[in-house]
């Protein structure tokens, strides 16, 4: 980047139509150290990108700086309304979450009320996540609290019956139920708390185009799934890999003498698992992502209103 010209703010620094651009970018947006910083530091950096935008910069500012106040608030505001998200919620506190959640599913896997009441918490968590990071805005809190309920009950009810199907396996199996557990939970948690984009659809756009032409629902329901994807993929390395890891070494360790090193051990392997897997899951997927216009085809009134858009779009031209 030429540290004499200026480059637009609100476009992420890396190319996003690559893996490691993505990677970069979420690495950039989700770092933890974000979470220490004050609101008024925050207000302080938007208020400074807002100005940049307009021209207005101070004298003696070097890069270094514009990108802090670009990584501060790309990581704790909202894109769409520009409003300060709260804390727990930014994705800057996905680590330090994940990693207690996890952790605490690992080592607390024999007792299944424990089980329970994490995974509780980890899709009251994840459907906060969700209801905030959705392209469609719901602003009626009842719906929304009403699907919050119905996805933490039912992701409770299915890991009871995960548990109930793999009591008799072996133990690695067994294990391996924080797993099976979190990754059902998201199957039910992102449709429903984003059932209002399935149901209206979500904006399309043409190619390198800032204003859509229509929505589409099978574009919501393609966008629901790659999400679904990512979340079951950034679950793996801890709550899959981790459990394998533990099951296969630590018998050859300190495990039969001094069991409760198990707890720090895996406690450490999720901290970095989870420095890995948040950044490479959500950079799987690009944020705003292509879609063949043939999978309209799956409702044939949208691929109709589809051709009719396109046909006018190219009239205007």
């Amino acid at each position: 980047m030429n540290t004499n010209e200026k480059f637009d703010i609100d476009k992420p620094l890396w190319d996003q139509s690559t893996y490691i651009g993505r990677l970069k970018h979420f690495a950039f947006i989700t770092d933890y150290r974000m979470i220490f910083v004050n609101d008024q530091k925050l207000k302080e950096a938007k208020q400074f990108c807002d100005n940049y935008k307009r021209g207005f910069v101070p004298s003696g500012v070097q890069l270094s700086h514009v990108i802090r106040a670009k990584q501060l608030r790309d990581g704790a505001f909202d894109s769409e309304t520009g409003e300060l998200i709260h804390r727990f919620s930014r994705l800057s506190f996905q680590l330090p979450t994940s990693v207690m959640l996890t952790a605490s599913m690992l080592a607390f896997q024999k007792n299944f009320p424990a089980i329970m009441a994490f995974q509780i918490l980890h899709q009251m968590h994840n459907a906060i996540i969700n209801d905030i990071y959705r392209s469609t805005r719901n602003n009626d809190d009842t719906k929304m609290k009403n699907a919050l309920l119905c996805a933490v009950i039912t992701g409770s009810i299915v890991t009871f019956c995960c548990k109930k199907i793999l009591s008799g396996k072996a133990l690695i199996f067994n294990r391996c139920l924080p797993f099976c557990a979190v990754a059902t939970g998201h199957m039910i948690n992102l449709p429903l708390m984003r059932y209002k984009e399935i149901t209206t659809g979500i904006p399309i756009y043409m190619k390198d185009e800032t204003h859509s032409f229509m929505k589409s629902k099978v574009a919501a329901t393609k966008g629901i799934c790659e999400c679904l994807i990512s979340r079951i993929a950034m679950s793996i390395p801890c709550l899959l890999f981790i459990p394998i890891i533990t099951h296969k070494f630590m018998p050859y360790c300190l495990h039969q003498h001094r069991p409760r090193i198990l707890i720090p051990f895996e406690a450490c392997l999720c901290a970095i698992g989870c420095m890995i897997a948040i950044p490479s899951a959500f950079a799987i997927f690009p944020e705003r992502n292509s879609m063949n216009p043939n999978l309209m085809k799956l409702r044939p009134s949208e691929y109709e209103e589809f051709k009719k858009c396109v046909k006018e779009y190219i009239d205007k031209e």
